[in-house]
């Protein structure tokens, strides 16, 4: 396969189109804007063309080769040593027994932990 991959014509102006959504701008209103700089397009290219691009800036197989957020995001990190002092104590008992939504599914079904 020889030649030039290939790229919208819409691709250098999605800053511009992003900027007119944020503006509450429709997408015919877009064409027409984009007609001005010379680029002939229908509203329902631009829109589908604006959707992808959100999700996907790069063709499938062209993305470049960069870490990627979710890449960082599931990465190892190392726990923090300077763990705070837990000084608060607990609430003091009811006189009316234990909550029972707060009581352990453990000692509901029988299933005493060992102390």
């Amino acid at each position: 396969m020889t030649g030039k991959p290939f790229q919208s014509k819409l691709t250098p102006h999605f800053a511009l189109i992003k900027e007119m959504r944020r503006k509450r701008q429709s997408w015919q209103e877009i064409v027409n804007h984009l007609k001005t700089l010379g680029i002939t397009s229908d509203k329902g290219s631009v829109c589908a063309f604006f959707k992808r691009h959100r999700r996907r800036p790069a063709p499938m197989g062209m993305e470049p080769e960069i870490e990627t957020q979710t890449a960082r995001r599931f990465a190892p990190q190392t726990p923090s040593l300077d763990l705070p002092e837990l000084t608060e104590s607990l609430p003091p008992e009811s006189e009316f027994g234990p909550d029972p939504l707060t009581r352990s599914i453990k000692k509901k079904w029988g299933i005493v932990p060992a102390t």
